[in-house]
């Protein structure tokens, strides 16, 4: 049989995706316009810190949301492949022991993963399928296509239920020469969950701030003997000095990104396992953090 391309079932993900991301990176403009307006203190790194958070997580929208116009189901020779995002997921004929429609997992969806409005990708468990992985972009279970293999139940969501399923079930005929794939109950157990200690993420950011956290640390030392005992600490927007502090209170700044950067590594480590991209979010901003700490004691010292 020649290879044939399904597309998901149209949701409004597509628009909602972009409406967020434009709304995002509205936000992430104007934070950082009002963050360069604003004198060295809380201000101005409450506003760069804003517009990072927006920028980032609009750039993670219109990823995602391009990840949603080009997911396909395909039909190959060795078995039907999920695309999405760059990844594949072969599931071979030969190992498909069930295809039945979505009301048979006996619940509602509960996705762990990418969760919005007509668009999910992730992991479940439910009693009746077991361990379960969505490529869906409807949360109707009757638009929903459920194939079962000895090792995990793949949700997906054809534009023509129906008719995908026919055709799977011709392929997976005339791959092993057999009737129809009969009715299993549950699939095995579920597959560990990802180690963060294996992401490469999270070595980058510990690296990354540390690296930053040293550089701040030798730049107050280099300039150590020229700063005064008295030092302005913060200043107004027409450059008056609001606040000062001793000289060693210049340390505060890298040990307050320091604080962040545990914060934000612990969060991250606690909901690594259902929020893989929530956890390298935190761990993105606290090295952004570092930085805008070592800028802000620059420009003090300045």
């Amino acid at each position: 049989m020649p290879d044939t391309t399904w597309r998901p079932k149209s949701s409004p993900a597509g628009l909602l995706g972009l409406g967020a991301a434009l709304f995002l990176g509205l936000a992430a403009l104007a934070s950082g316009l009002f963050a360069i307006r604003q004198p060295v203190g809380f201000a101005m790194f409450l506003g760069l810190l804003v517009g990072f958070v927006c920028g980032a997580l609009a750039i993670l929208v219109v990823v995602l949301t391009i990840g949603y116009f080009l997911m396909r189901y395909r039909f190959e020779p060795a078995g039907l492949a999920v695309n999405w995002l760059g990844r594949r997921e072969l599931i071979p004929y030969d190992r498909v022991d069930g295809i039945f429609a979505g009301q048979r997992l006996g619940q509602a969806m509960r996705v762990r993963g990418l969760n919005w409005p007509g668009f999910h990708v992730g992991i479940g468990r439910t009693r009746v399928m077991g361990f379960v992985r969505y490529f869906v972009t409807t949360g109707d279970l009757n638009e929903i296509a459920l194939i079962v293999t000895p090792d995990v139940t793949f949700a997906l969501s054809p534009a023509d239920v129906a008719g995908f399923r026919r055709e799977l079930i011709e392929r997976v005929e005339a791959s092993e020469h057999r009737p129809p794939p009969a009715v299993t109950a549950d699939s095995s157990e579920p597959r560990p969950a990802p180690s963060p200690l294996r992401d490469v993420t999270l070595a980058a950011t510990i690296l990354a701030s540390v690296a930053v956290i040293v550089l701040t640390g030798l730049y107050i030392g280099a300039r150590w003997s020229g700063i005064p005992d008295v030092l302005p600490m913060q200043f107004s927007r027409d450059g008056a000095v609001l606040s000062y502090g001793q000289r060693e209170d210049i340390f505060r700044l890298p040990g307050i990104g320091a604080a962040i950067l545990i914060a934000n590594l612990g969060i991250g480590l606690a909901i690594y396992a259902r929020e893989r991209a929530a956890a390298r979010m935190l761990w993105a901003i606290s090295v952004v953090v570092q930085v805008l700490m070592m800028v802000a004691t620059a420009r003090i010292l300045h």
